[in-house]
């Protein structure tokens, strides 16, 4: 072994007797997101897939190569929250538009939400969901900073910024002030795209998320967001204060069995899917997460490895030595973006070659299927625990909330705005 495997907090998977095989049953279908609830649902074909990093962060060449990679291997890449480039589309891959505070790529001319725009971004097919941001793993609380040398013409147009100043984008959504501010974005995103619509957080105080199961009953479940992507506090930027990077919000470990908790008692786990990001780089921790309850990982870290990033720290500055986040073209010559392309694909071919070893050597026939009595977590004395002792399964509670006495369709045309779904029959009424 690389690794001393009775180190505390490290988790050992149990081997079944009988071993699964490539022979075997079929496998699981993944979770289809957006089910029932939107004209176009998302049923991806991968549980790993590319995380958030925005263009104008990252150069030409790295977006071009994390596409054409996302596409050779099937997986979804996320734009972040800079836009949709033209190197997000060209290679055809599926992508997660992000919406973050700034709005960048869907913005009108005071900043605020364009629906004409994210209307025209839903249009293109590989668009196959829409995720608002709320915060980040490596900054919780804090906005971005995109450098007025990094604010290319291109990058302007696509963002729909002034050229050349400094953009600064606010640390909170300035339109969504409570959680049924959330849900009335929600609700709006979503009617424009008919598309599924997501979170994007990292947990800390965690009372909101009761009071956003209950406010989701009490509107009912067409008001509630088709996935949460989770972002663990130990997530990474080159850009983030180190402050918030090393002392603000939870990581995965501690904020993933709450989330999933938290939606099991209320009922709302097949209606919301689940998306972990933090540090997942190896088999192991990505399959520590489905284990745990997510329905699929995304990473960014691992990508920026395979991209050539040697963590110098110089996000910010235009001046990163790999060509990774830099548009000096003179730094940019060693990205080669066909050749790191490659590597993309080689990576997520790999991981997900050994989350399928390792789900055999479980007696499963998928990865999506590890659940925590798979799994034991080294402790402080050498002993070992299940993690379903350690995180027991919830018992759904049945009628948390009162259902309200009106029908789906009459809440959605009182809804803040008025968004009336076709799908939704008189007939349906609402159940908590």
């Amino acid at each position: 072994s690389t690794i001393n495997v009775l180190t505390p907090g490290n988790v050992l998977f149990l081997n079944a007797l009988f071993p699964k095989s490539d022979t075997d049953d079929a496998k699981p279908v993944n979770k289809i997101l957006g089910e029932n609830y939107v004209e176009t649902p998302y049923q991806p074909t991968s549980v790993f897939n590319i995380s958030g990093m925005s263009y104008g962060a990252l150069s030409k060449p790295a977006v071009k190569a994390l596409s054409y990679g996302a596409k050779k291997a099937n997986v979804w890449l996320n734009t972040g929250e800079g836009g949709v480039s033209p190197y997000h589309l060209e290679s055809g891959c599926d992508l997660v538009v992000q919406i973050g505070t700034a709005k960048y790529g869907m913005r009108d001319e005071h900043g605020k939400l364009s629906e004409e725009r994210l209307s025209y971004l839903a249009s293109y097919e590989q668009v196959k969901m829409f995720e608002i941001k709320l915060s980040q793993g490596a900054k919780p609380g804090k906005g971005g900073i995109l450098p007025a040398e990094k604010v290319t013409k291109e990058i302007a147009s696509i963002r729909g910024i002034p050229v050349g100043r400094d953009s600064i984008s606010p640390n909170y959504h300035e339109d969504i002030a409570n959680i049924d501010d959330l849900l009335d974005m929600i609700i709006r995103v979503r009617r424009v795209a008919k598309k599924p619509v997501g979170i994007k957080l990292v947990l800390g105080d965690s009372q909101w998320l009761t009071d956003f199961c209950q406010t989701i009953h009490q509107r009912g479940l067409q008001s509630a967001p088709d996935f949460i992507t989770l972002d663990s506090a130990d997530g990474g930027t080159g850009a983030a204060p180190q402050t918030l990077m090393d002392y603000v919000g939870l990581p995965i470990r501690c904020s993933l069995p709450v989330v999933v908790d938290t939606l099991t008692e209320y009922c709302l786990r097949e209606r919301i899917g689940v998306i972990v990001s933090g540090k997942l780089i190896t088999p192991a921790s990505v399959a520590w997460a489905l284990s745990m309850g997510a329905d699929y990982t995304v990473a960014a870290r691992g990508f920026m490895f395979a991209l050539g990033c040697v963590q110098s720290l110089q996000c910010n500055k235009n001046t990163c030595p790999t060509g990774v986040a830099t548009h000096n073209k003179k730094l940019q010559r060693g990205l080669v973006w066909q050749h790191k392309a490659n590597r993309v694909n080689n990576y997520v071919r790999n991981m997900l070659k050994e989350l399928t070893q390792l789900a055999q050597s479980c007696g499963l026939i998928h990865p999506g299927q590890l659940r925590r009595n798979h799994v034991h977590l080294v402790t402080d004395y050498h002993q070992t625990q299940s993690l379903a002792n350690l995180h027991p399964y919830k018992t759904p509670i049945k009628h948390t909330v009162e259902p309200a006495n009106v029908n789906t369709k009459d809440l959605l045309n009182t809804a803040r705005w008025h968004d009336v779904d076709s799908r939704v029959d008189d007939s349906d009424s609402i159940k908590a």
